[in-house]
């Protein structure tokens, strides 16, 4: 898994700016609605829909070793629930 490096320089270098670091992306609604239903499942699987070996083998791939399956699990549940937290809050915006 590659990891983005985000601590590059912001300031302009020459005829074209690179854009500052930034923690989001722009995506649209259906996309992140679609992102948050695949983390709910993934979420759903890795507790308990799943056989014992692949559950372990995903949730070992997902956090590079770090984590098991419940703990991967609170972590992706985590990131759909803050997914459908934004779709919401911008759909209050819009």
């Amino acid at each position: 898994m590659t990891i983005p490096d985000n601590t590059a320089d912001p300031t302009p270098t020459g005829p074209s700016q690179p854009l500052p670091a930034s923690p989001w992306i722009l995506l649209d609604r259906t996309t992140a609605g679609q992102a948050a239903s695949v983390l709910d499942r993934l979420e759903q699987w890795l507790v308990g829909g799943g056989e014992p070996e692949a559950v372990a083998s995903c949730a070992s791939a997902c956090s590079m070793e770090q984590d098991d399956a419940f703990s991967v699990a609170a972590w992706v549940g985590a990131l759909a629930a803050r997914l459908d937290r934004r779709i919401e809050e911008t759909d209050r915006w819009s």
